[in-house]
């Protein structure tokens, strides 16, 4: 079945880059990146439909909403620190 679509430069250079590796063959890596791309939406509907997924969500969206969240500033801020005490201790 042939199927017609339009790519920009990048993902045009992409696929033939990715093609160049078997044998030319543009379709079959279409065909791979379909099947990932369906593959990894499989597996976040099951991860998204995992009680215990949606109830840890429910709990990050009621503790953002009330406030109970460390800026992303901060958050850096002691990244940095604690990667420069872990310099210091080598």
């Amino acid at each position: 079945m042939r199927k017609q679509f339009v790519l920009d430069k990048r993902t045009n250079k992409l696929l033939e880059e990715l093609a160049s590796y078997n044998g030319g063959n543009r379709s079959l890596i279409v065909r791979q990146a379909i099947q990932v791309y369906s593959d990894m939406e499989d597996r976040l509907d099951k991860i998204e439909a995992d009680p215990a997924f949606q109830a840890m969500m429910a709990k990050s969206d009621a503790d953002i909403k009330a406030g109970r969240m460390t800026p992303h500033e901060e958050v850096v801020r002691r990244s940095r620190g604690l990667s420069t005490r872990k310099t210091k201790k080598r």
